[in-house]
């Protein structure tokens, strides 16, 4: 696939997920969001985990560092805790921002109502 840089989509940077289950919810098409820390959108991580940018293409690595599937960001937006939109809650799969919370309270270590983090998009492109 073609990108309108000129580069391919089999060239994609990487996004490794901790659970296998969010990435067959990804491959499902199901689950078109996720979060990262705030201090940690722009991190290169590993050759699993790079920065995040709008408009590349990343390939979905599972906990076994296989890849299952391309997807590209499409969009980026600062969250507070006690404010999740709607979007990101559906995105990410819950029935509601409450469900959010639950799933992620762990992963931002029970964070504040005033607590800040990044919310991405993404849309499937291939598996």
């Amino acid at each position: 696939m073609a990108r309108s840089d000129g580069r391919s989509a089999a060239s994609a940077k990487g996004i490794q997920f901790v659970s296998n289950r969010l990435v067959d919810q990804i491959v499902d098409g199901r689950k078109t969001a996720s979060v990262v820390r705030l201090g940690e959108v722009d991190e290169h991580e590993d050759e699993h985990n790079h920065a995040l940018v709008v408009g590349d293409y990343y390939g979905v690595y599972d906990s076994a560092c296989l890849r299952r599937c391309t997807i590209r960001v499409v969009a980026m937006e600062l969250c507070r805790w006690d404010a999740i939109p709607e979007r990101l809650w559906r995105g990410e799969t819950n029935d509601d921002a409450r469900g959010f919370r639950d799933d992620h309270e762990d992963y931002f270590d029970h964070p504040s109502n005033d607590y800040e983090f990044v919310a991405y998009y993404f849309e499937l492109v291939s598996e």
